[in-house]
């Protein structure tokens, strides 16, 4: 279960950085159709990622198993640090 927890967390974190790049490429957004913030439900799940990706790391059985898991960890500890600039930014300036 926790190899199919790091492969997955694996493919969903390039996955959430492109989205990021489209979100902040796009203009303004009516965010009444989500209800918030597309950056914070980003950040959302960028965190339930790394979480994920935490719990997949029980499962690494060989090399290629750990690589995947700290380039999961690198890159959704950064997004997440990234986002919490910008929401907390964002907050400031509005």
């Amino acid at each position: 279960m926790s190899k199919q927890l790091n492969f997955w967390s694996f493919i969903f974190s390039p996955i959430l950085v492109s989205l990021f790049f489209i979100v902040s490429s796009i203009g303004p957004i009516d965010y009444t159709i989500l209800g918030m913030h597309p950056f914070v439900l980003l950040l959302y799940v960028t965190l339930l990622t790394f979480i994920t990706g935490l719990t997949g790391m029980a499962g690494m059985e060989d090399w290629k198993d750990m690589a995947r898991s700290f380039s999961t960890i690198i890159m959704t500890l950064g997004l997440s640090a990234l986002l919490a600039i910008v929401i907390f930014f964002g907050n400031l300036l509005s």
